[in-house]
């Protein structure tokens, strides 16, 4: 599945690993992506929407 809008676009699927489903999300303009496994996605619903608005202020990490 793609997901975008005028800002991002991120390709999502299921992958099966050895330690069982993950969530795949891949950026293709950037060429990363990462595997979420169900605990992890779990997680992120406990997050209150402003650390994800902090994530987007630098999205890149700190140094940059």
């Amino acid at each position: 599945m793609i997901l975008a809008n005028e800002y991002a676009e991120v390709e999502v699927d299921l992958v099966r690993t050895r330690n069982g489903m993950r969530l795949r999300i891949a950026a293709p303009r950037t060429g990363r992506e990462i595997l979420l496994c169900p605990l992890e996605l779990e997680a992120l619903t406990w997050q209150e929407h402003e650390a994800f608005s902090a994530l987007l202020a630098t999205p890149h990490g700190p140094e940059h």
